[in-house]
């Protein structure tokens, strides 16, 4: 199976399956966005700095699983001006922001199921009509 990680979502794999999310991505075919790290490393700070929910070790620690994750996905960039308009375009017409657009057009692109807990993606991937999947929902047995 291919799947599209949005950024939360593998996040949110991470906490919920632990190692056990390595074996999940080695055994499908996995793809993030090249936004996706930055994205990742964005709501770390936001839980070490602002609202201080873990520490800064911690957050290194689990900066450093992701990355090592990427490195085993296929990691898009959705650079490229008609992507871009493209995407733009999408954001706009879904009242998405132009990451969660991206993430959605990619998804589909690729004809892969899109790994997200965002409730706005899940909405408008019924409209262009994408699949998606809840990270709780992933075919791997949680922690326990």
């Amino acid at each position: 199976m291919s799947y599209l990680f949005d950024a939360s979502a593998l996040l949110n794999s991470v906490r919920l399956y632990n190692d056990a999310i390595i074996d999940f991505v080695e055994g499908n075919e996995c793809y993030a966005l090249t936004l996706t790290r930055y994205e990742v490393g964005n709501a770390l700070w936001k839980e070490a700095y602002l609202v201080k929910r873990i520490e800064v070790d911690q957050a290194i620690k689990v900066l450093n699983f992701i990355n090592s994750l990427l490195n085993l996905m296929s990691v898009i960039d959705v650079s490229g001006h008609e992507r871009e308009v493209d995407i733009l375009l999408t954001a706009i017409q879904m009242g998405l922001t132009f990451y969660d657009a991206s993430y959605l057009l990619i998804a589909k692109s690729l004809k892969a199921t899109l790994i997200t807990d965002d409730d706005d993606i899940v909405k408008a991937s019924k409209r262009v009509e994408a699949k998606t999947l809840r990270s709780r929902d992933l075919p791997i047995k949680k922690l326990g």
